[in-house]
């Protein structure tokens, strides 16, 4: 039903303007002559695209397959007809013509399930525009580097310079103490341009550590981007930057693509169809993250207009590739928009912002007030939105010479908060993007009362990094001869230590039994064990808890473990037989310090006759060993302990009828 409200919206335009529009989309009915199959996914997706699906459990379905080459093929095969780009998540093809009777036959395709114009001819650049769509400001900061204070607690001792107060305002720099400062993660920014992006200084460590894997125009076709518009400039400085003292971003050791999708010299649907191209190559290229700063609502031509009815989180082209995109286990990050001051229809969320599984981002000032240019929730099927907010106004940013500057914009909170998601996603690559969203907006200060201006409200990744250290953690405990193993898994580095208390049969009060320091150099998952060897424990429950400490001021539990103490346990050097008396079994007790590779066990009975014999070779610590006795003659008893020759232990026994 979606996908036919969107066909009719489309036939009506098709029919009536024909004639403005050079750029159409087709869509086909079925995928019948590709040349891939669901067996060889590697011949259409990268290692890391699978290897992201491998560790979400997503399955390789037909959406994944690439768009019929049959069908392209015939396409091409009419004159005065371009295949531009293709979404296979859609089954649809972008071309180009003017040919009236190239469309016709086109349509006439029983493979074509609808075509429809959806652009026109775009420009190379937009240097000669004349109307530009986006409303942000940027201006020089009044007071450049006012804040400089180096801060060198933590691993990486970032000198934030003027970037700080946006970062510290959700702790990121928790993060970043923590050494996760979004190195291994790849994202993705599809924006209108990053002009002079490889001469900013303020990006020069992205460019020499070779971590800008790649950049393409959409709209023109064509590998450049740094000639055309500044706005994925600035979003990609807020990310990116690194130059201390001055200003460092929220993600300086990600990973980047650039991907130009938007032309602000006009507003027509086909940029919907250029960001579904691209987010489909940055799912195929093993894409983490999409970062867009990008939103749709009214058009050059008001035909295409999305009601606010439509922008219910399913029913717009740019909208449904996001879902697609986070259905494939990307995380897709994008600004509210910044029609919050309006008072009719278009104050409230743009395209894609509006999907089900997109992060949208609403502004804030420094402080933490709302933006009065924010757009305003929910999206037009009443779902919560903006999911949550970060600064965007007087957002600090890199200007054309890398100097600092402040900005206004939606467009500017939802990097700020992209590039820590993505330092938190470091730490936790092996849980799904879904997981990772909810622990940001549990972490955020109005996640029990949140509204329509601020969604779930400002995130504190100090908060959410110990949420999914709790939610991954794992704790077991295994009992053998009053020995218990304790096992942990959790995420740590040689910051963490962890505190062991336990609770003995009987006792009201925990006490601590151990701490553990973690050795890794990088916080990541890692596994600990330890041995509890029992000397006082009666046969019942004992309880463990297991507190992780964080530095000197994070402390929390990660796992409570209880295991079943099935016999009496004793202190070192201790040595029983029981029960005495006994009946059809005895129990052999010995607790030693020391090993003993030649114990013997022996029994006589009352006339001194050897009537029993066993030897072992004893272990350390405590051991526990059983003799069956329903055969035995009822009466007394004596039975020694040796090592070698030398006896260390007799007792006498009485075995009861």
């Amino acid at each position: 039903m979606r996908n036919i409200t969107w066909l009719l919206l489309l036939t009506a335009c098709f029919h009536t303007a024909r004639a403005q529009y050079s750029r159409y989309l087709i869509q086909f009915t079925d995928k019948k002559g590709t040349a891939h199959s669901l067996t060889t996914p590697n011949t259409y997706l990268s290692p890391k695209a699978l290897a992201r699906r491998t560790i979400q459990h997503i399955p390789i379905d037909s959406t994944d397959l690439p768009v019929s080459a049959t069908y392209l093929d015939s396409l091409r095969k009419l004159p005065q007809v371009t295949v531009i780009n293709t979404s296979k998540w859609l089954n649809q093809a972008l071309i180009q013509t003017n040919d009236p009777a190239a469309l016709a036959k086109i349509n006439s395709y029983p493979f074509v399930r609808m075509g429809a114009p959806i652009g026109k001819r775009e420009t190379a650049g937009n240097s000669t525009a004349t109307k530009e769509r986006f409303l942000e400001t940027v201006v020089p900061l009044d007071h450049p580097a006012s804040y400089v204070a180096t801060r060198q607690q933590g691993a990486m001792g970032l000198n934030y310079g003027n970037t700080y107060n946006q970062i510290h305002i959700h702790r990121g720099e928790y993060l970043h103490d923590r050494g996760l400062t979004g190195n291994g993660i790849t994202i993705a920014i599809l924006d209108a341009g990053f002009r002079n992006y490889h001469t900013n200084p303020a990006l020069d460590s992205v460019r020499l550590q070779n971590r800008l894997l790649g950049t393409w125009d959409y709209v023109a076709n064509e590998p450049s981007v740094t000639e055309d518009d500044t706005h994925g400039l600035y979003c990609f400085s807020i990310l990116a930057s690194n130059k201390p003292g001055q200003l460092v971003g929220t993600a300086p050791h990600a990973s980047y693509w650039l991907l130009r999708t938007e032309n602000p010299a006009s507003e027509y649907p086909v940029e919907e169809q250029y960001w579904a191209a691209a987010a489909e190559f940055a799912d195929s290229a093993g894409v983490d993250m999409i970062s867009s700063s990008l939103g749709y609502i009214d058009f050059d031509d008001h035909s295409f207009d999305h009601t606010y009815a439509q922008r219910d989180g399913n029913t717009s082209l740019i909208t449904r590739a996001a879902d697609w995109a986070a259905r494939k286990g990307m995380i897709v990050m994008n600004s509210a928009g910044n029609n919050g001051a309006r008072t009719d229809d278009l104050k409230f969320i743009s395209c894609p912002a509006d999907g089900d599984s997109v992060v949208a981002v609403g502004a804030t000032t420094p402080t933490g007030a709302i933006a009065s240019f924010s757009s305003w929730g929910p999206n037009g099927k009443g779902t919560l939105k903006p999911n949550i907010v970060s600064v965007g106004q007087g957002t600090v940013i890199a200007s054309l010479t890398g100097t600092p500057s402040s900005g206004n914009g939606t467009s500017f909170s939802n990097p700020n908060i992209a590039g820590l998601i993505a330092c938190l996603w470091q730490a936790f690559p092996e849980v799904g993007n879904m997981k990772i969203i909810d622990a940001v907006q549990r972490s955020a200060d109005r996640y029990n009362n949140p509204d329509i201006r601020f969604g779930y409200g400002l995130p504190d990744f100090k908060k959410a990094l110990v949420l999914l250290t709790q939610q991954q953690a794992k704790t077991s405990a295994a009992y053998n001869n009053c020995v218990v193993s304790l096992d942990w898994t959790s995420q740590d580095d040689t910051g963490v230590v962890y505190s062991i208390t336990r609770k003995l049969p009987g006792e009201n009060n925990f006490s601590l039994l151990r701490t553990v320091a973690a050795t890794s150099t990088t916080f990541k998952k890692n596994s600990h064990t330890i041995n509890d060897t029992l000397t006082t424990a009666g046969i019942g429950t004992v309880t463990y808890q297991l507190v992780q400490r964080i530095g000197t001021d994070t402390s929390f539990l990660i796992g409570t473990v209880q295991q079943q103490v099935s016999n009496t346990c004793f202190p070192a050097n201790t040595t029983r037989v029981m029960p005495n008396p006994f009946n059809n079994e005895l129990k052999i007790v010995a607790n030693t310090p020391e090993a003993i590779p030649d114990l013997s066990i022996q029994v006589y009975d009352d006339q001194g006759k050897l009537i029993y014999q066993q030897q072992q070779s004893k272990p350390a610590g405590y051991r526990q060993y059983t003799l069956y006795t329903a055969g035995w003659p009822n009466g007394l008893y004596k039975i020694t302990l040796n090592k070698g020759n030398k006896r260390f232990y007799d007792q006498k026994i009485i075995k009861l009828p």
